[in-house]
């Protein structure tokens, strides 16, 4: 197995830590049970190895929550625990591999990297649903994205990592909070993308979660996505103003109730459409902005109304 893609989470690190982060990739290459480290402290240990899973989907065999580390006279001592045995993961990862094969056919030769983000996000969108409790352990690794299909966020934000890396474009996972419009928070995860040279937030689980042909959460700023995401800023790059969101991009953004009548006429044949609005939002403008009989949505938080016909 082998996985040969961005690594922003070991460009962090000092010289030394980056010795043991190599050190642990090949104990769990070689699915060794143990590795023995010196002179470092055990908090150390658990960012390198943080460091080396997000930077790694490849090693979803390894138990993350079930790894020891204990202090011994040679220094501290890593215990691993696997999920999977080597020709059991042998087999997922190779499954995950021809999936991804099956995506690249839709990357045609000369596709710019936008184009090719694009479909990533959308191929993600038709064949990876959300799971639903009580999960398993694939849930929350590749396996239960490319291998079953089915996964939560972290399942996610590795795979479109592991994309990514196949596209040869920059992408980290990031964690934090998700912010739930019942108000209650979650832990979550999503990505960060480098685009033709500009780095932006995608979170292909929530958008998933709106249905195929959702982008409320393409390609945003900072400020954008902190409207329901909190993250520490610090540990990752800036995301500035971009000209690489979907409603920018689609010319979909209406700034006032005649310019949301506009978009609707213009789209009112299309099986689904949205719209970000920079202008108060309530369930009586919707009703007389001329929307076709179906299902509208409205993200509060990002203020994008979506229609989908029934």
């Amino acid at each position: 197995m082998d996985d040969k893609g961005s690594k922003y989470y070991y460009s962090r690190l000092a010289e030394d830590e980056k010795d043991i982060y190599n050190r642990i990739c090949d104990a769990l290459l070689r699915f060794e049970p143990t590795l023995s480290v010196k002179g470092t402290s055990s908090g150390n240990i658990q960012k390198i190895l943080n460091a080396v899973l997000f930077d790694n989907p490849v090693f979803f065999y390894l138990n993350s929550r079930s790894v020891m580390i204990a202090r011994s006279s040679f220094g501290l001592q890593l215990m691993f625990r696997y999920d999977y045995t080597k020709s059991e993961a042998d087999a997922m990862w190779q499954t995950a591999q021809n999936k991804i094969d099956e995506f690249m056919t839709r990357i045609k030769p000369g596709m710019r990297p936008l184009a090719k983000q694009i479909e990533a996000h959308r191929w993600m969108q038709q064949n990876i649903k959300i799971a639903t409790e009580p999960y398993d352990k694939t849930c929350f690794s590749l396996v239960g994205a490319l291998v079953k299909g089915s996964c939560v966020c972290e399942g996610f934000a590795h795979a479109y990592k592991l994309i990514c890396d196949r596209l040869h474009l920059a992408s980290i996972i990031v964690t934090g909070m998700g912010h739930l419009p019942d108000g209650s928070t979650q832990l979550h995860a999503w990505n960060i993308t480098r685009i033709d040279g500009i780095t932006t937030h995608i979170d292909v689980t929530w958008d998933t979660i709106f249905g195929v042909g959702a982008y409320d959460y393409f390609n945003l700023t900072d400020d954008e996505i902190a409207v329901d995401h909190d993250f520490d800023r610090g540990m990752y790059p800036p995301c500035a103003s971009n000209s690489l969101g979907y409603f920018i991009l689609n010319r979909l953004i209406a700034l006032n109730e005649n310019e949301l009548r506009s978009v609707v006429a213009a789209n009112f044949a299309k099986e689904f459409f949205s719209v970000k609005l920079e202008f108060p939002c309530d369930t009586y403008l919707l009703a007389r902005c001329g929307f076709p009989r179906g299902e509208i949505r409205h993200n509060k938080a990002r203020n994008i109304v979506s229609y989908k016909k029934i």
